[in-house]
């Protein structure tokens, strides 16, 4: 018997995207890497939700523009954590106000097969983590820096 593939936590929202056209990329197992999150420090903001969600607006503009990625339905996350400094350390440069839409810390947890799936990490670390139902990463990430203090 094949093993059926869980569904994504936004499975819904993304097969709307893909009925307009939109695709996912390439995903693969995380094999309970490592990995790095931008997250608030204070208790109960959201963290590790995706932009699409925190922000549909956003996404209805994109469509409208026919830019609509289903990206916006995953989390960004990195390899490492000098990666993840790094790329926030040019968005502070870029935007005086990250640390209000993003997260002022770094939170740092591992991504199991079980979690979800993840894209190709480009040369800065990046990478996008599409969660699976029942993944929560409140859970198993913690903050382990703050970003700002720098």
């Amino acid at each position: 018997m094949i093993a059926k593939e869980p569904k994504f936590k936004y499975q819904e929202q993304i097969e709307k995207l893909v009925a307009l056209g939109c695709q996912l990329p390439e995903l693969f197992a995380p094999d309970n890497m490592q990995a790095y999150r931008f997250a608030f420090s204070e208790s109960g903001h959201q963290n590790h939700v995706p932009q699409y969600l925190l922000n549909p607006k956003r996404m209805l503009q994109e469509i409208d523009k026919g830019r609509a990625n289903a990206s916006l339905l995953a989390l960004s996350c990195f390899t490492t954590s000098e990666k993840a400094e790094a790329f926030y350390t040019s968005l502070r440069k870029a935007f005086r106000n990250v640390a209000i839409s993003i997260g002022e810390s770094l939170s740092e947890g591992r991504l199991t097969n079980e979690d979800g799936r993840k894209t190709v990490s480009a040369p800065n670390g990046h990478f996008d983590f599409y969660e699976y139902e029942g993944c929560d990463l409140n859970k198993t990430f913690v903050i382990t820096k703050n970003l700002t203090n720098k």
